[in-house]
């Protein structure tokens, strides 16, 4: 092989090892879509608050994302794993922590209780969820804050009174049909729904706030080394600094 073709082969080996070493597989939802973190369009292309900031963070640290569309609960697993490199909205939680690396914030997370528009339930504390004469409802694996959580362990008359689900949807149309007293959701999208779906003309939320936190960036110990969770962090700071991640939420909290 004389120089020439030598020169070639080794700036496309350079190029592919290139092109591998910076495409980080980024975890989506099952269905492709939870507005307004995640959403795509009829050509597959991807958009979304969600992805936006992710987008922004790994560019600025010299990756390209690489979608996968997976369950919540299989993402976790797949992060542990290693098979997934990041996920996106992860709350901290002790855990995680064990396989997980956080930065953030990425966002600030809401717990609203979104129930049927012509009721009047006195709620003042989850207490009050065991005296509803119907459940509420949640979905499987997703993170309604500490004290839920807690409660949802160690009260037995307040966890009969709980009813999952694998997705919002399900929550909806059992609301619909008065199945349910009412569903939790994440602030972000469910304003998005009631400023895009119809059905949630039937709906409103209630003044309690359920839980407010903040959700970061998650990515994999297996599989995420030091030194890429060093540029990574770096990018981090440089947007916050200069307002990119602030930009794309700003356009997002129309929906709120």
């Amino acid at each position: 092989m004389n120089k020439f073709w030598l020169i070639i082969l080794l700036f496309l080996l350079t190029g592919l090892n290139s092109g591998f070493s910076e495409e980080l597989i980024v975890r989506v939802p099952d269905n492709n879509e939870y507005p307004p973190f995640f959403l795509i369009d009829r050509k597959g292309k991807r958009s979304g608050l969600s992805i936006e900031l992710a987008e922004v963070l790994l560019k600025g640290a010299g990756y390209k994302p690489k979608y996968q569309s997976l369950p919540f609960a299989r993402g976790l697993w797949y992060l542990e794993s290693g098979e997934v490199h990041l996920m996106l909205n992860l709350s901290i939680k002790k855990e995680r922590a064990e396989y997980i690396n956080f930065i953030g914030p990425q966002l600030d997370e809401t717990v609203v209780l979104v129930v049927p528009k012509g009721s009047n339930f006195k709620i003042k504390t989850l207490d009050d969820f065991k005296r509803l004469e119907k459940p509420i409802g949640i979905e499987r694996k997703m993170y309604y804050g500490k004290a839920f959580e807690e409660k949802f362990k160690n009260d037995n008359l307040f966890k009969g009174n709980i009813e999952l689900v694998t997705d919002i949807v399900a929550n909806e149309k059992k609301l619909v049909f008065e199945r349910l007293s009412g569903f939790l959701g994440y602030g972000y999208n469910i304003y998005y729904r009631f400023k895009t779906s119809p059905i949630y003309k039937k709906f409103k939320v209630h003044k309690m706030t359920i839980h407010q936190d903040w959700v970061f960036f998650g990515f994999s110990k297996k599989t995420v080394s030091k030194e890429m969770l060093k540029k990574l962090q770096k990018s981090y700071d440089k947007a916050s600094k200069n307002g990119s991640f602030e930009r794309i939420k700003k356009r997002y909290r129309l929906y709120q």
